[in-house]
């Protein structure tokens, strides 16, 4: 059995399969159709008892139905357009070998291809006037050079609007990698262009898709001039980051700092005096009177750190 549902206005036409006549059944196909496109303002049905019963006055009521208008009994002619539309659907299914396998599918091919031809009446396919756009069906197969229209359109709007962000092939970006163990952002290098907003990247030889949202560009650092007053040298650069002043083996007391003097040996301390005789320089007890060597401290003045204290 067929429930048969057309629209005064567009002539939108919707055809449901359904197994029982009853009130609760017909309510749950209404109540489909109404959730897709709205409630109606009137309603126009035969005299069948599932459309008089009080059940489905409420259900009309519920769904904001102002008008339950109902045709004289005996005479279908009353409700012509879904009387007519009753023989369409019926010819177009015996026209198709309609059989209980294959009603469904054919159903849906023929409301198809009615709902985007132009209407006798009106001038302008259902679609048109019911969605306020055209259907796309095989036949726009046959005329791929208007896709191709409406794709160039698409982009050129694109490429208007300032909030698109846009890379070009070979450029190097930054991309978000997704991945805990890895760094947040990835340098990589654009490859092609999927889509409006979707890229092509080439990650260690690896292609990865991303949105625009998750690139960012990726500037060019240019090599510093070497200044004139550094070290020529290659052996200049090949001093490691970090200098530990102290080896583990060694202690800071048995350093001795580069600027203390050194004392001369035993065979140098001694000078000629006027008399001939042998006078010692730098006598021992010289040696032991001189005051301790001290090591060098910085100079510069430490100052307690100032804490933040909420006032």
């Amino acid at each position: 059995m067929l429930l048969i549902i057309v629209d005064a206005y567009s002539k939108w036409l919707e055809v449901k399969v359904t197994s029982s006549t009853t009130t609760s059944a017909t309510t749950a196909i209404l109540e489909e159709i109404f959730a897709a496109y709205g409630s109606p303002i009137t309603i126009v049905i035969d005299n069948g008892p599932q459309f008089t019963a009080a059940e489905f006055k409420s259900f009309l009521r519920t769904n904001g139905v102002k008008y339950h208008k109902k045709t004289a009994p005996y005479h279908p002619s009353t409700n012509r357009q879904a009387e007519r539309y009753v023989q369409t659907v019926k010819d177009a299914l015996k026209n198709m070998a309609t059989t209980p396998a294959t009603l469904q599918h054919n159903l849906h091919q023929f409301l198809r291809q009615y709902r985007k031809a132009p209407h006798a009446t009106t001038g302008q396919s259902p679609a048109q006037l019911f969605l306020g756009r055209s259907i796309r069906t095989n036949l726009d197969l046959v005329r791929p050079e208007e896709t191709n229209v409406r794709v160039t359109q698409k982009l050129q709007q694109a490429s208007i609007n300032t909030m698109f962000r846009e890379f070009q092939p070979k450029q190097l970006v930054y991309f978000l990698s997704g991945n805990p163990r890895m760094d947040k952002w990835l340098p990589g290098i654009v490859v092609t262009r999927l889509g409006d907003l979707h890229y092509e990247i080439d990650y260690s030889g690896k292609k990865i898709k991303r949105h625009a949202d998750q690139i960012r560009n990726r500037p060019v650092r240019e090599k510093r001039m070497q200044r004139t007053n550094w070290p020529t040298h290659d052996e200049s650069f090949k001093q490691p980051r970090r200098i530990h002043f102290y080896g583990k083996e060694h202690n800071l007391r048995d350093k001795t700092p580069p600027s203390t003097p050194r004392y001369e040996s035993e065979s140098d301390s001694y000078v000629t005096g006027s008399s001939g005789s042998l006078t010692p320089t730098n006598s021992p007890r010289e040696r032991r009177s001189s005051p301790p060597l001290s090591l060098r401290r910085s100079s510069r003045i430490s100052r307690p750190p100032q804490r933040f204290v909420p006032g």
